[in-house]
């Protein structure tokens, strides 16, 4: 067994594991991220929408909406200065029945009230003005909304945890952590062999394993330990550029932001997240599917040519909420009980978690100093 002490053990690779550790390692912490895959971000954080949310969605006393419209500045911010790829596209919601224009109503004054900036309504012929293909009654305009190249993104982060001398074990898996003598011992599987590691501050990051990972943390007691359930987003692809500019929200439903236009970096045009609860871990994309999809698309887009749409990817967001529940927010633990200090929990790690991994951070760090 190695006697290797760290000042801080992440568990997670993903785009909030990496923020984490990024900050932790500037902050001149030895840190060491264990990661199962072998490749950073290869699990959730390579299977969203890429989208700079602006915080429209979230309700006011949330972690999400604390988050999210200070972590869309910071993005904006970081990529610049990174030069990371990523575009401010600005963002249309809109409204294609009498009776969504109150659901818009009420998204306008949901993001006044958590801090959205420069929020604007729209008419349905200002939207068509800017984007012929789209139609709808009313609209908001949320400019502060964007995309960025996911994988740079990650790249740069871990860019900047390897420049302050943290790094990254590939192809790891936890086997269990225990707590003595105000250590946590580690003990991960390498090649099939055990390896003991020992770390003043534990973090699990590891998304929608987090449940998981937290119950094999011997010395937690499970009642802190949250139930996670499975919601799958499936993405239908176009493979081309429409000429359009912005991405294109419909007004959101219960339980999700609705079936909306994405772009990726180079304008070309997908559609997705929907929503398939499930209890299994299955990234294939049903064509079966497309029918509700096209059929979602028409409202607002109504000369879409259905013979674009083909299945591309899917990712699975963990959510503490099970279908009908209501909104899911993050839930970050640090437990301090029964002498643990220093371990941090992230449950139900979603959107906006690419948007908001810097603030994340920042709180992950105020927990831990």
């Amino acid at each position: 067994m190695s006697e290797n002490i760290y000042d801080a053990v992440i568990i997670g690779a993903g785009v909030i594991g990496l923020a984490i550790s990024r900050k932790l390692a500037q902050e001149g912490k030895d840190v060491l991220i264990i990661e199962e895959q072998g490749q950073i971000g290869s699990v959730t954080s390579s299977r969203n929408s890429g989208v700079i949310h602006a915080g429209v969605y979230y309700d006011k006393d949330s972690l999400k909406a604390k988050f999210c419209p200070d972590g869309n500045r910071r993005m904006y911010e970081y990529c610049v200065s990174r030069s990371v790829p990523h575009l401010n596209t600005g963002k249309f919601i809109v409204a294609t029945s009498n009776n969504e224009i109150e659901k818009l109503e009420v998204i306008y004054d949901q993001a006044k009230s958590v801090g959205v900036i420069d929020i604007e309504k729209v008419s349905g012929n200002q939207v068509s003005n800017v984007e012929p293909l789209v139609k709808c009654i009313e609209g908001l305009y949320v400019p502060s909304s964007g995309i960025v190249d996911t994988s740079a993104l990650m790249r740069s982060y871990l860019g900047d945890i390897e420049d302050n001398g943290g790094m990254v074990s590939y192809n790891t898996s936890l086997k269990c952590a225990d707590l003595r003598d105000n250590l946590f011992k580690i003990i991960v599987t390498q090649n099939n062999e055990e390896i003991e590691i020992n770390s003043h501050i534990l973090i699990n990051a590891s998304g929608i394993f987090a449940e998981k990972v937290a119950n094999n943390f011997l010395f937690l007691d499970k009642s802190n330990i949250p139930k996670t359930y499975f919601a799958k987003g499936n993405y239908f692809e176009t493979g081309k550029n429409l000429g359009i500019k912005h991405l294109i929200y419909p007004v959101p439903n219960e339980a999700s932001l609705g079936l909306h236009l994405g772009l990726d970096m180079g304008m070309t045009v997908r559609f997705g997240p929907d929503v398939e609860w499930t209890d299994e871990i299955n990234y294939t994309v049903d064509a079966d599917r497309e029918e509700m999809f096209y059929n979602d698309i028409i409202k607002y887009i109504p000369s879409i040519d259905r013979s674009l749409l083909k299945p591309g990817y899917s990712g699975i967001r963990p959510k503490l909420k099970n279908q009908g529940e209501g909104k899911s927010d993050f839930k970050i633990d640090c437990v301090k009980q029964h002498g643990i200090d220093n371990l941090i929990n992230l449950f139900g790690m979603e959107s906006p978690g690419l948007t908001s991994s810097l603030v994340i951070a920042d709180y992950v760090s105020e927990l831990v100093n």
